[in-house]
This record gives C-alpha cells, sequence and structure tokens, in this order.
C-alpha cells in the first residue's frame, strides 16, 4: 500500500478497517441542477442538513417548478449534464435577481448568516458564488468537470469563491460543491468526519490532514474518497 508523505501505515490500516465496517456505497443520487448544488453547498456549513439544507433546496426547487430534483439509481449511468430541463445557473441569477438578498432568505425559508458575527446572509453568498461561477463560464453540471480538469482554471475560480464569506476551514465549501456537482475526488472533512477521524485515531485531526487520510482509505478499499467520506458522514449525522 503506497501511504502518502507523513500518514502512518498503522493509522491508514486502522481507518479503513473502520471505514469498511460503515459498508460505504457508490453515490445513489445526486441534484440535478447545479443551482441545488450551489444552495446544498452554502447553506450546509454549520446547518442541520436534514432540517434546514434539504428544505431550502427543495423549497426553491419547487419556486421554480424544476423537475426532475435528484437525478437517481440507473439515471445516474446516463447523461446527466446538459440536459434540455437542466436549470443553467444564468436562469438561477436571473430567477432571483429582481429580489433582495433578504427577500430571497425569505423565500428560501433560513435568514441564516455564514457568521454570527459580521457575516452576511447565505443567500447573498449563493448569489455570489453563482455569479462567480456564471462569469467562469460554468453553467451547468457537466461545466463543472470540465472546469475541473484544467487545473489552472480551477485555481483561479477558486481564489474568487475563497473571497465569498463563508467558505469554511481550508475551502471546505467549494470542495463540497465540486462534490456535489458530481466530482467523487473531493471530500468535506467538515466537524462530524474530523470528529470521527478523531475518535479513531485517538487524537486530533486536521482538515488538511483529513482530505489525505480520506484519499489514502479511498486508495486502500478501492473505492472514491466521495464513499469514504460520506459513509463517515452519514454515521456521524445519524448519531445527532
Amino acid at each position: 500500500m503506497h501511504v502518502p508523505t507523513g500518514l502512518k501505515d498503522t493509522e491508514i490500516a486502522k481507518l479503513s478497517t473502520s471505514v469498511d465496517a460503515l459498508s460505504p456505497n457508490p453515490r445513489h443520487a445526486r441534484w440535478a441542477h447545479l443551482s441545488l448544488c450551489v444552495l446544498d453547498a452554502t447553506f450546509s456549513i454549520g446547518l442541520r442538513y436534514n432540517a434546514v439544507v434539504v428544505p431550502v433546496v427543495r423549497r426553491y426547487a419547487r419556486s421554480q417548478s424544476l423537475a426532475p430534483v435528484l437525478i437517481e439509481g440507473p439515471g445516474l449511468l446516463e447523461k446527466v449534464s446538459p440536459r434540455e430541463n437542466e436549470q443553467s445557473l444564468s436562469q438561477f441569477l436571473s430567477s432571483i435577481g429582481t429580489i433582495s438578498d433578504d427577500d430571497l432568505a425569505t423565500q428560501l425559508g433560513s435568514k441564516n448568516r455564514t457568521s454570527s458575527r459580521g457575516g452576511i446572509l447565505k443567500a447573498s453568498a449563493s448569489r455570489q458564488i453563482a455569479e462567480v461561477l456564471v462569469a467562469a463560464e460554468v453553467e451547468s453540471l457537466s461545466d463543472v468537470a470540465v472546469l475541473l480538469a484544467d487545473a489552472a482554471r480551477t485555481v483561479r475560480v477558486e481564489e474568487d469563491l475563497r473571497r465569498i464569506a463563508g467558505g469554511g476551514s481550508r475551502g471546505i465549501r467549494t470542495s463540497y460543491l465540486w462534490m456535489l456537482a458530481g466530482d467523487d475526488n473531493h471530500v468535506k472533512p467538515d466537524r462530524h468526519v474530523l470528529k470521527w477521524l478523531g475518535g479513531v485515531l485517538g487524537r486530533q485531526v486536521s482538515v488538511t490532514e483529513a482530505r489525505s487520510l480520506l484519499s489514502a482509505v479511498a486508495k486502500e478499499l478501492q473505492i472514491s474518497p466521495w464513499s469514504v467520506d460520506h459513509a463517515i458522514w452519514s454515521k456521524m449525522t445519524r448519531r445527532t
């Protein structure tokens, strides 16, 4: 087994055994529109997923009569994007362009902010993220894959996204956005994942180290980093 520099074979083996016991599975569903990924990635930082985030995303989808909302099961094996019924991010911005961020937050059903001290409305952050992506000619789910295949272009876009309030530690929000859009190599080492890793290893784990650990475990188990991340996250959120 090849272990990235700085990681211990014994820790990777221990984590791999623990992850395997969680019965990780490949992705079984994903949002059908990039706009819904933007909302999910933005609102999920620090908020309860099923109680707050999913209702926000579905509330917007209903307001625009987006269908399908999810692509599931066999549909994931087909061409996910572009589709005739896929909402572009420009259309997303047009749909919210005539209302204020405060009114948008009201319509979405959440006035949560990126921080309790000096943060902006998550509704505002969602708008700003979409604006950055549209400026970079990223309109659909398939455009994200094209973007991520260009390392230099990805760096520029991620730098612009980093300037928007509420990105989380070490760009967690952006990594999660890429995950939601279909990239199974990105992970979201949030507080749940960090707590699980720390519990298994008996020590504190940083966000940067967590990314390396999850990648190494995925390689050991011959599954995607997304599957490792999601298995851990699912385990931990079922406990809260």
